[in-house]
């Protein structure tokens, strides 16, 4: 009679995830699972493939909370919303935004990188900001406000930044994405006319 399995695949990829979210994919192994699942390492070897599939399982889920993020109206701005989404992921999921960022999956990253491009664009597209704009300077727009929210997001998951660092409460860090974003709009409208 065979050994019904005790964890599934999906426990699997769920304790990776975990450990990712806790530790950072550089601390992603078949031991840290097992420890998460509180078994050996047998489970691991007998349910998946290899340790890649696993990485990658990760690396796609942690998108999708990125995306999840983007999507919440913290300002009403859709535009806003998106870049403040992507800061404020960086700052609350500290791990899974290196993770996207990780050069070891940087086909992934590229394919889900350039696929939340296309949709912001789609997300944008009846933004009255964007509204009459060339298919080419709506993505030029959206480039520039992505290098913005990126730098930010990367001071604040890093902490390099004293001024950035003090930033304690989620409203601190809206007020001051909201007025940045401002300067920056306004820089950029009059480099349109």
């Amino acid at each position: 009679m065979a050994r019904r399995k005790r964890f599934s695949i999906e426990d699997i990829l769920e304790a990776a995830f975990q450990v990712v979210r806790k530790s950072g994919i550089e601390h992603l192994t078949a031991r840290a699972i097992a420890q998460e699942l509180k078994s050996s390492t047998m489970p691991i070897y007998t349910c998946v493939n290899s340790m890649r599939e696993v990485e990658e399982s990760v690396v796609k889920r942690a998108w999708e909370i990125l995306q999840g993020y983007q999507a919440r109206s913290w300002t009403g701005d859709v535009f806003i919303d998106m870049g403040l989404g992507y800061v404020l992921f960086s700052k609350e999921e500290k791990y899974l935004f290196k993770c996207i960022h990780a050069e070891t999956y940087e086909d992934i990253n590229t394919r889900y990188s350039e696929k939340n491009f296309e949709n912001s664009l789609q997300k944008l597209a009846d933004n009255p900001m964007f509204k009459n704009l060339s298919q080419k300077m709506a993505e030029k727009i959206l480039f520039h406000g992505f290098l913005f929210s990126h730098g930010f997001a990367s001071l604040l998951n890093s902490g390099m930044s004293t001024d950035v660092r003090s930033l304690r409460s989620e409203k601190a860090i809206v007020e001051l994405f909201k007025e940045a974003s401002e300067f920056a709009w306004q820089g950029l409208k009059s480099a349109m006319d």
